[in-house]
């Protein structure tokens, strides 16, 4: 067994610390931290104790219990993660690092009380617990939505329900939540004795205490399905006023709506969990009611309703929240919707031509994205509202309609008209590069892939296109320095031979 990695002492059957108390450093996958990283979350105002839902007086094995309770809810390969459980799960490893070594959760103690801002009485992220500043419309964290704060009222409270209830959507499909159940060893006060080596000893596969990590959710398929037979059911039982029944469905279809996507579902299990606690603060109920909210949206746009100016207001604040968040994929629906609302906003076009094109490769993107993004970089200038940075990217989408359209002159024209006024414009270099490459000008597809890696020496579909040219114009040694340096951006099992064997295929 490994030693402690604060003290070296041994270590005892659950893996902590006969000394200190800390965690062996592999049950956190060999997450290094130290000062410097706790100092930056308290500066970041990250509550470990918050998060993990431990109080600041459980002892080591307390919290070390807990990190386990909810670690359990992730698989053990979190390589295949969507982003944002993905970042989720590294703040919970990092809570769990920190606070089970008793040398860090000092550190981190003595900062958090040292007169940095961490209070329970700011408003939270419902993702990650992270206090979100005033004009944050998204958690910098985790991506999460910024839960709506309530207002004084201004008299007695009207009748009717509250903006949002506690659900269980997966109740009211008739499907079960199998993947948000833990696993019994973890949680039974029967198997809360087990050592670490007890439970490397069972059989994961066929033991009868099914130690299995959790399932998967419900597919997609499968959630569809449940609600169509609980839509008919509704529809064909007597008894329901009109209104009621349009009611019913209207909520099967939003449970549907939220359990199919992947995003919502992941931030829907996070406050079902909560919910099933008893918790309903920190925003949990206006999390639930923004993705109810969503899907009320997603409905009504396949309808054909205008959203209100109001409403296009709200959606253009959350695509500019995952844009500040890194997720200009998420961003791009709200902000088709803001646009078509919001014609002349020429903050709306700005952002939803910068989702399009950081959402993947512009020489990836289909000719409808494109389009979409060069009608919005035309509507800046017919607004007035352009700068230097939109010139480049309009002609980037002209150069790659053409080469789509089949016009290669055309679409060489407009990519050299890109690189002229912005040769920083890496894409447009690797579209000239491609050109290039299809009409045999093997020389100055290099010359092209060189630029674009000027700009950016891991940009790996330069490099392809660089080792393709080598190959084809003669050029061995070129060709096999870029394969190489592309087995090192992709890692373990690659070599230039196998890259090069690829290109052969």
């Amino acid at each position: 067994m490994h030693p402690c990695p604060s003290c070296a002492a041994p270590l005892d059957s659950e893996g902590i610390c006969t000394s200190c108390g800390a965690l062996t450093r592999g049950f956190f996958r060999d997450l290094d931290l130290g000062a410097p990283a706790v100092a930056e979350a308290v500066a970041s105002g990250l509550d470990f104790y918050l998060l993990l839902g431990a109080a600041p007086e459980d002892d080591t094995r307390t919290i070390a219990r807990r990190y386990r309770r909810l670690r359990v809810l992730f698989p053990d390969d979190p390589s295949g993660l969507a982003p944002e459980p993905a970042r989720r799960l590294s703040l919970l490893e990092r809570a769990g690092r920190v606070l089970t070594d008793p040398q860090l959760r000092r550190t981190y103690d003595a900062l958090r009380g040292g007169g940095a801002s961490v209070t329970n009485q700011v408003l939270r992220c419902v993702g990650c617990a992270a206090p979100l500043p005033s004009e944050a419309s998204r958690c910098a964290f985790c991506g999460t939505s910024r839960p709506e704060e309530s207002l004084p009222p201004a008299g007695p409270p009207e009748s009717g329900p509250p903006p949002a209830e506690p659900v269980d959507y997966y109740a009211m499909l008739g499907l079960t939540a199998e993947h948000l159940i833990p696993m019994p060893p973890l949680v039974s006060g029967l198997d809360a004795g087990m050592s670490l080596a007890d439970l490397m000893a069972l059989d994961w596969r066929s033991s009868e205490r099914s130690l299995m990590p959790p399932s998967a959710p419900p597919s997609a398929v499968d959630v569809d399905a449940a609600a169509l037979a609980r839509e008919r059911q509704i529809l064909l039982s007597p008894g329901y006023a009109a209104e009621e029944r349009e009611q019913r469905v209207a909520e099967i279809e939003i449970a549907r709506r939220t359990l199919r996507d992947e995003t919502r579902r992941s931030r829907y299990d996070m406050l079902l969990l909560s919910f099933r606690q008893g918790l309903l603060d920190r925003g949990r109920l206006d999390g639930l009611r923004h993705l109810q909210d969503l899907a009320r949206a997603d409905m009504a746009e396949e309808r054909g309703e205008q959203v209100s100016g109001e409403q296009a207001g709200a959606l253009l604040r959350q695509g500019l929240g995952y844009l500040s968040a890194r997720l200009p994929r998420e961003a791009i629906k709200p902000l088709r919707r803001a646009v078509a609302a919001l014609p002349d906003s020429a903050e709306a076009h700005e952002a939803y031509a910068r989702a399009i094109l950081s959402s993947d490769d512009p020489l990836g993107l289909g000719a409808h994205a494109l389009r979409q993004a060069l009608q919005s970089l035309s509507a800046l200038e017919r607004l007035g509202a352009t700068d230097q940075r939109h010139a480049p990217l309009a002609a980037l989408c002209r150069g790659l309609l053409a080469r789509d359209a089949g016009d290669a002159a055309l679409a060489e024209r407009e990519l050299q008209r890109a690189t002229e006024a912005d040769s920083r414009l890496a894409p447009a270099w690797r579209g000239l590069a491609a050109l290039a490459l299809g009409r045999g000008a093997f020389e100055q597809a290099l010359a092209h892939c060189d630029r674009a890696l000027a700009i950016d020496q891991r940009d790996e579909r330069a490099l392809t296109m660089a080792a393709a040219a080598g190959l084809r114009s003669g050029q061995p040694a070129r060709a096999r320095d870029a394969a190489a340096q592309i087995a090192t951006l992709r890692g373990e099992g690659w070599t230039a031979d196998a890259v090069l064997r690829q290109l052969e295929a």
